[in-house]
């Protein structure tokens, strides 16, 4: 099986959830179709409704192709050419136009190829996190995708659970049994079917029922969790990504001290390799530079150490406020006495020498699976991922005390989202924890594995980022905040919403060599910054307005449920945009400055204005000279092609077309104009 990226699983599974978003809007223009030709039938023609009908061809032309009802497209393009000719066979319309219902409601409900694609489990490889919900419920399946999309989580869907023979073709990483109540289960058969899942791979259950018989039964088929179906579906997605970060955890690295040569070779033989690194030290000065500066996720001791006992240095860590969680396992002999010290200094597990490699492995991986989910816990923000303010502040102690050691810089980042608190108020707390959460997992992408990112306070963010100071944080910084300005939100009006942070930025050891002290330059350049609005300001520096109008692609293009497809794409292809429904608009803000891209992607039939005409205003005012225009129609004639490449135009890409060549097009395009 071809392992396909985690970003296009992703969108795979988006495109089913955006096409359920724009499923009505969509059957509603083919009734209008379908009202048309009805009234051509009877002969009765009116020529404003007709061109109505032409222009909503057309957009189910790109549209619905785009989410891949490829026979749907095709029909409506036969349509439209039908409408726009000067006598309308009705006859013939009237077939294309039930050719064109009959694609998007097929028997079940089935969707088209690129739908049915992403629905699949052929599309989840083994290297990739997805998660299978077996529920008859549509909103909530739904609600569930776009929660795990914000998490990076792929979903599918499906009436039933898969068999055995499927898992073994490889499934998703867990699945999620929807027990409504008044679903046709069959208990003793659901409980069996469960039992055979959760052999391989992570099963959870939504139920309405609380029977404790009930409860019993999921635990001995070994279901990983029983969750009420009317809690949120952020809390359901939340533990299940708990659950499967357990499971997939990162490699894990044990660090050793004082244990002797013959239990080095039984935990050898117990750990699982490659996920797990030992390393051994017998300098106790040795053990705390490598713990303090490559960290550790389990510590194992000997009992009676040549420097430094188990006990003595258990207390040592455990007086650590960094790694005061950290499972900690002492090795010794059968002395009571020496048992009652181990634990008393906070020890987790006391081992005898002797041990057997396959016990020693349960115990290590109990003991690691543990310390993971203890310090998601208590050092994680639930809400964004980021470190939570106590863990970032020793986090960033962390990063001073190592760059002072090899002479690096560091810059600290204060980062708050622009009038938080008004967003709250006008658009509700959960509008609120969504720009907060795609705002830390823009940094989170952007800092991970060189950096601390940390929640800092309630609006916003604290970023340290080692080996880097100065303007190259200012940067850095720069160009998160203007590919987060470009993301559009749902508001709770409907409309998309743009929303903006400003920045601060301190640097070590140019400005402090403090923590304390850069926290308060920082605090104060973001004061400033937010003054006025939409800024980065450095430390003892006046405050510059970061230039949004300047975005990778500007999208120009009226129809709703194509554009979202698009625009669903350059986000989780990490491109800044605009998008304008509008031709006269879009002319006025590229002719005015108000915005600039390096490619435009020019939809032909647009109100106010086409793109024909936009083209020409980009032409007359120079605009061409530094921007490149890739044209988007479902009418592909040469006369059309040639006027638009004449107007200058750098390609002509007909509607509907595949979002990965569209991607490839557009990155080859972009590439020429930045050249």
């Amino acid at each position: 099986m071809t392992t396909a990226p985690l970003e296009d699983v992703t969108f795979g599974s988006a495109l089913a959830t955006l096409w359920q978003r724009h499923r009505r809007a969509n059957l509603d223009l083919i009734s209008l179709l379908e009202m048309t030709t009805a009234s051509i039938l009877r002969s009765v023609v009116d020529d404003d409704v007709i061109a109505d009908a032409a222009s909503a061809a057309h957009k189910l032309a790109g549209s619905l192709g785009t989410f891949g009802f490829d026979a749907g497209s095709r029909a409506a393009l036969e349509a439209e050419s039908l409408l726009r000719e000067p006598i309308i066979d009705g006859r013939l319309l009237a077939e294309a136009v039930t050719a064109l219902r009959s694609s998007v409601e097929e028997v079940g409900g089935t969707t088209g190829t690129a739908l049915d694609r992403a629905m699949t489990t052929d599309a989840f490889p083994n290297t990739v996190l997805a998660a299978h919900v077996a529920s008859l419920d549509a909103d909530l399946i739904s609600r569930l995708t776009v929660e795990a999309a914000a998490v990076g989580l792929a979903v599918t869907s499906g009436v039933e659970l898969p068999s055995g023979d499927e898992l073994a073709m490889g499934l998703p990483s867990a699945i999620v049994v929807d027990d409504e109540a008044g679903r046709p289960w069959k208990r003793p058969e659901m409980f069996r079917s469960i039992s055979e899942l959760a052999r391989s791979t992570l099963v959870i259950v939504l139920t309405d029922r609380d029977a404790f018989e009930d409860r019993v039964q999921f635990a001995r088929a070994g279901v990983a969790g029983v969750l009420p179906r009317t809690q949120e579906a952020r809390q359901t997605i939340s533990f299940l990504a708990e659950a499967l970060d357990q499971r997939t955890a990162a490699a894990s690295t044990v660090l050793a001290m004082s244990v002797d040569a013959a239990f080095v070779a039984t935990l050898n033989d117990a750990l699982p390799v490659p996920s797990c690194r030992l390393h051994i030290r017998n300098d106790a000065a040795d053990f705390w530079v490598d713990l303090e500066d490559q960290g550790a996720d389990l510590v194992m001791a000997g009992f009676a150490g040549s420097q430094l006992s188990g006990p003595e240095l258990c207390r040592m860590v455990r007086g650590h406020p960094r790694w005061q969680h950290l499972p900690l396992i002492i090795v010794g002999d059968d002395d009571p006495a020496h048992y009652a010290e181990a634990m008393n200094a906070g020890a987790d597990d006391y081992l005898h020498p002797g041990v057997s490699p396959h016990d020693l492995g349960i115990r290590v991986r109990h003991h690691m699976d543990g310390g993971r989910l203890m310090h998601a816990r208590c050092e994680r923000d639930p809400l964004t991922g980021a470190e939570n303010r106590s863990a970032a502040e020793r986090s960033l102690d962390h990063l001073l005390r190592l760059a002072t050691r090899r002479n690096e810089p560091v810059a600290l980042a204060l980062i708050a989202v622009d009038q938080f608190d008004h967003i709250r108020r006008q658009e509700g707390n959960a509008m609120g924890d969504v720009v907060l959460r795609r705002l830390g997992t823009r940094l989170l992408g952007e800092f991970h594995g060189e950096g601390v990112v940390g929640r800092w306070a309630d609006d916003g963010f604290a970023v340290g980022i080692y080996g880097t100071a100065g303007e190259d944080a200012y940067g850095r910084i720069a160009g998160i905040q203007r590919a987060f300005a470009a993301e559009e939100l749902p508001a709770t009006s409907g409309k998309l919403t743009r929303y903006s942070f400003s920045a601060g930025v301190a640097s070590f050891p140019t400005d402090s060599s403090t923590l304390s002290s850069l926290d308060r330059l920082a605090r104060t350049a973001l004061r400033r910054a937010m003054a006025t609005q939409d800024s980065v300001l450095i430390a003892g520096r006046r405050p510059v307005a970061m230039a949004h109008d300047v975005v990778d692609v500007v999208l120009v293009d009226d129809d709703d449920s194509f554009a979202d497809v698009i625009e669903h794409a350059l986000r989780l292809h990490h491109y800044g945009f605009r998008r304008f429904s509008d031709g006269a608009e879009a002319a006025r803000a590229l002719g005015e400055g108000e915005v600039k891209g390096h490619v435009v992607l020019l939809d032909v039939g647009l109100p106010s204005l086409d793109g024909y005409g936009v083209l020409q205003i980009m032409r007359n005012q120079g605009i061409l000279e530094h921007t490149r225009v890739i044209m988007l129609t479902a009418r592909s004639s040469e006369a059309e092609t040639l006027r638009g490449l004449g107007l200058g135009a750098t390609e002509h890409i007909t509607k509907p077309f595949s979002i990965p060549v569209l991607l490839g097009r557009l990155d080859q395009t972009r590439f020429r104009s930045i050249a």
